[in-house]
């Protein structure tokens, strides 16, 4: 008997080697036409006949939306909130964003910029923080802003 290896999540293909192909195509995809363009050709197999199934392509087009740098990016320790209060206890640091740029930043900066994130809104400072952790361009936005 042949192991099925890794175990992807469950993408609707009767069959979890059928999940682990559709799943390592949607990591292997670098856009959507792509994917479907793949997953028309793995339908082309008889033994994988389902994959062309509409709820089954729709959700490899949602696990292809979600893909990014998951595995880091589901860390709390991630959240630029959380790694400028480490700076702060640990003296000076990187931050790491989602685009999986490195920012350098002292003590005194980030005490500076977190005590400005807490003086703003709720809805305003989840808006910086999110658009603060995708890029170094977003980050060098707000915190030209924020440290002032």
């Amino acid at each position: 008997m042949i192991s099925e290896g890794r175990r992807a999540p469950d993408l609707g293909m009767p069959t979890q080697a059928g999940n682990n192909l559709l799943w390592g195509l949607t990591r292997k995809a670098k856009t959507k036409r792509e994917l479907l363009s793949m997953i028309d050709k793995l339908a082309q197999r008889s033994k994988y006949k389902h994959a062309k199934d509409e709820l089954i392509t729709r959700a490899a087009i949602d696990a292809f939306d979600t893909k990014g740098n998951v595995g880091h990016l589901a860390n709390p320790d991630r959240n630029v909130m959380q790694q400028m209060k480490s700076i702060v206890d640990l003296g000076r640091g990187e931050i790491i964003l989602h685009d999986k740029k490195k920012v350098k930043m002292d003590r005194r900066t980030a005490t500076k910029v977190l005590k400005n994130l807490m003086n703003m809104k709720p809805t305003e400072r989840g808006i910086a923080l999110k658009t603060m952790q995708k890029t170094k361009s977003g980050f060098d936005k707000f915190f030209k802003l924020l440290n002032r």
